[in-house]
């Protein structure tokens, strides 16, 4: 499934529109075909017009195939936009009728030439431009390629010891997602890269002794730390550090993102932008979110990996920089500032912080959908928030959850994605007045991936 997204993507672009023929053949008996054509249109962002043959069956016979049909491909969290009953006998309106309930129904009838009447125009035009609000991990990670590949950017790997980002850059460079930079000695980097059998023939590979680079630099580097009395030398001293020769080049515009952390701990990745790159106006500090790819949509959950114990104002940023990272990735806000307690039914100083926090929060962005405190099940389910607080926008619909420190938010997210089967992306870090991300040292080479083009959308805003 994960290579036929991938093949579907790089085959669309560009194109007005794509049709796509299931892979049917006669009555949809073989057992999990149809769970499979549901997950595929599911996972291929697009709706279905379903054609159900009529051949040698009655109307009774007609329905129930159509019926069974639209019910396994909905399961799926498939959208079906109309149905045709094809080379129908006589009687057929009466499965029509019967499958209306599920979508619009065309019929052709056996022996007689295709004619498209006005009505049936109309509802194939409206299958046609159907789209699909369905968000499935396959398909979100799709769109992030499609996205970055709209204004390529450059980003810089420092890692290119490691064989996943060179099989990362591989992919990435064939695929047109971004333009790489590795940081190494050219002829190692090219000759680890053959051993493994991997093309990178199209990544720039930089020397961490590059003599112009180092001074334009170590001289940056001294002045921006002048106060903490860094010399050019200590500076020089400093860039032979990959994390911090990345982060400079991004911070000099050489680069326009860093993606690092397979090999280094998160502190070594992200420590060098706090005292570089530092936070963009308006950011209360940098903290960073997940994107989670759940069955059929898509959370964010902040912040689970930087932040240990934020006050009320972090608290209050890290929502505000959440939602900010929720619209750049297609993900409408509607923020759940979380505790163990839902409006005014628990009381103590944890609680009393995020009504501080949700209070600041709102007046500082009154537009934003924003609720707190709230439990994480009122935040989620809708039959709970009608009883917990009923006359809430978010409660039932929360997009976007604010755990109250980096214990409940680590816990939570991992929770989720162990035990709920979702797809983790991320950490992404929000606030920097340029793009930096960290990978889990455990990270795929697909994870990388993901990451670099979701620096690379960070970097087009």
């Amino acid at each position: 499934m994960t290579e036929l997204v991938k093949r579907y993507t790089d085959y669309a672009d560009g194109f007005d529109a794509v049709l796509i023929l299931g892979v049917m053949d006669g009555d949809p008996i073989n057992p999990g075909q149809v769970a499979r054509n549901g997950r595929a249109i599911a996972n291929l962002a697009t709706s279905v017009i379903l054609v159900v043959p009529g051949t040698g069956k009655t109307p009774a016979q007609v329905m129930t195939v159509g019926s069974l049909s639209a019910d396994v491909i909905s399961e799926e969290h498939a959208e079906l936009s109309a149905i045709i009953i094809g080379n129908a006998e006589e009687g057929a309106e009466a499965a029509a009728k019967g499958l209306e309930v599920h979508a619009p129904v065309l019929i052709h009838y056996a022996g007689t030439e295709p004619v498209v009447r006005d009505r049936d125009a109309e509802v194939l035009k409206a299958a046609m431009e159907h789209g699909s609000d369905v968000i499935t991990p396959l398909n979100f990670q799709a769109s992030l390629v499609s996205r970055a590949r709209s204004d390529i950017k450059r980003i810089v790997m420092p890692e290119s010891e490691d064989p996943r980002i060179l099989k990362a850059t591989e992919e990435l460079l064939a695929r047109g997602v971004a333009q790489i930079t590795l940081l190494g000695e050219e002829a190692e980097v090219r000759a680890h890269a053959e051993e493994l059998g991997v093309d990178i023939a199209g990544a720039e590979i930089v020397s961490l002794n590059d003599p112009e680079k180092c001074t334009r630099y170590a001289e940056e580097f001294a002045r921006l730390r002048a106060k903490k009395g860094v010399t050019v030398e200590q500076a020089r001293e400093k860039i032979k550090d990959v994390s911090y020769f990345g982060t400079m080049m991004v911070h000099m515009g050489d680069a326009d993102g860093m993606v690092s952390g397979a090999t280094h701990t998160t502190a070594h990745t992200i420590v060098p932008s706090f005292q570089i790159i530092k936070t963009k106006p308006g950011a209360a500090l940098v903290s960073s979110c997940f994107l989670m790819l759940m069955e059929d949509r898509v959370y964010v959950y902040g912040d689970c990996a930087v932040t240990t114990n934020p006050s009320t104002e972090e608290l209050a940023g890290i929502a505000l920089s959440s939602a900010e990272t929720a619209v750049q990735f297609g993900v409408e806000p509607r923020v759940a500032m979380l505790s163990y307690s839902t409006g005014t039914s628990g009381k103590g100083p944890d609680v009393d912080s995020v009504v501080e926090a949700t209070a600041m929060a709102r007046e500082k962005a009154p537009e934003l959908l924003l609720e707190g405190p709230i439990q994480y099940d009122a935040a989620v389910d809708e039959a709970v928030a009608k009883v917990k607080l009923p006359n809430s926008p978010v409660a039932g619909k929360a997009t976007v959850f604010v755990f109250p420190n980096l214990n409940a938010g680590n816990i939570g997210y991992k929770a989720v994605q162990r035990s709920a089967g979702a797809v983790a992306v991320g950490p992404v870090l929000q606030g920097l007045n340029k793009p930096v991300n960290d990978l889990s040292r455990g990270a795929l080479v697909q994870d990388i991936v993901n990451t670099v083009a979701i620096t690379a959308i960070q970097a087009q805003a």
